[in-house]
């Protein structure tokens, strides 16, 4: 989760003042740019998109989405009126959670990729790219990539590359909320970073401060969210993807030029495909993240280390890395499984569908699942 947003405050919707959309979101043909405090970014629309067929709303919570951490005062004028579509859009990246999400959807869904651009670093489009291609022609679904440079607003104010806010990797699909007629927004946030906050310490996502925040927001514009994986650890998401046939297909490497394949040095690789048994390297990026206090994601990691190769390959993994020994000892077969609990993070209209879904995939958590993961603290130092 994005630092903060656990203590943000509640905004005051009081104020008669209207939302001057036009201040600050410009179109230039099919591109729309936005503009704060001398910072521009661009999103490229679909080229039928018109500006003017856009409800002031979505620009609204678009630019709250993108500069919250740094400027609250957008939210001071929010007075929502838009209505819902019909069908549901999908903040889907390619990668495994979102490729799960989107199993557990129905067929209408509209799937809506961030094209990432304009940034320095090893970013690569070529697996999602390859995926995409793979969707189009099997099942005659198309993914509209929206490329945008937004991140740059993070990178303006001192950060890392990275979404400004937890929910900024939707704003592409806010912003075609009316284009697209949508109804609702999902992501691929899977249950380590809903009820297992950053990982490592359950909490009672439905209840919290900011699930309470955001859900409200996107509810208040006819756009309630949609999170389909919340209850599903990235195993259990795996297993959904696997499947569905699209094992091979789905890849949250973001580094690898090479459509099909993957670093295997990056942290993504070392989470999600060690479980797989496919080949890793031992980076520095890896061994850095592993020496971290809380451990990055950290239950999915712990069961990757078991359940892969790494403790054979590695014989000196306990003694380097020490300070995980004790957790490995632990039980954490509960991430094979789903918890029903998070099934009110869906929209009623679309409850039975999911629950249906993830019924055919995985299996349920029972309670003895659940009370250990309501136990789960691996840091009760840092709580």
């Amino acid at each position: 989760m994005t630092k903060g947003v656990e203590g943000i405050s509640a905004q005051s919707t009081t104020s008669s003042q209207p939302y001057l959309h036009r201040k600050f979101w410009m179109e230039a043909g099919n591109t729309l740019v936005f503009s704060w405090n001398d910072i521009e970014v661009f999103f490229e629309m679909p080229e039928d998109w018109v500006y003017s067929e856009t409800h002031t709303d979505l620009f609204q919570l678009a630019h709250h989405l993108l500069v919250e951490p740094w400027d609250k005062s957008v939210m001071d004028q929010w007075q929502p009126t838009r209505q819902p579509g019909w069908r549901p859009g999908l903040a889907f990246s390619g990668g495994v959670d979102s490729a799960a999400a989107l199993c557990l959807m129905p067929d209408s869904t509209v799937l809506l990729y961030h094209e990432r651009c304009a940034l320095s670093g090893k970013l690569s489009h070529a697996n999602a790219h390859r995926f995409f291609e793979h969707i189009e022609s099997t099942t005659g679904r198309r993914v509209h990539r929206i490329r945008s440079n937004h991140e740059k607003i993070r990178q303006t104010q001192g950060q890392s590359i990275g979404f400004s806010t937890d929910y900024a990797c939707a704003v592409h699909a806010v912003l075609l909320a009316d284009y697209f007629s949508l109804d609702s927004i999902a992501t691929g946030m899977p249950l380590e970073n809903s009820y297992l906050f950053h990982g490592h310490q359950y909490r009672d996502f439905a209840s919290s401060r900011f699930w309470n925040h955001y859900s409200k927001m996107f509810a208040d514009v006819g756009l309630p969210l949609y999170q389909p994986v919340a209850g599903c650890s990235e195993v259990v998401n795996l297993a959904i993807v696997q499947h569905h046939g699209w094992d091979g297909w789905a890849q949250s490497c973001l580094r690898s030029p090479t459509p099909g394949k993957v670093c295997g040095s990056c942290w993504k690789c070392f989470r999600k495909n060690t479980l797989q048994g496919d080949d890793y390297t031992m980076s520095s990026e890896i061994s850095t993240f592993l020496k971290k206090k809380p451990l990055k994601q950290a239950v999915s990691t712990l069961y990757s280390i078991q359940r892969g190769k790494l403790l054979e390959q590695h014989r000196n993994f306990k003694k380097d890395f020490e300070h995980l020994a004790t957790f490995l000892q632990e039980d954490w077969s509960y991430l094979e499984r789903y918890l029903p609990d998070a099934l009110r993070l869906i929209p009623p209209k679309y409850k039975t569908f999911t629950e249906s879904r993830l019924n055919q995939s995985v299996a349920v958590m029972q309670v003895d699942d659940v009370s250990r993961l309501q136990m789960t603290n691996l840091y009760p130092e840092l709580s």
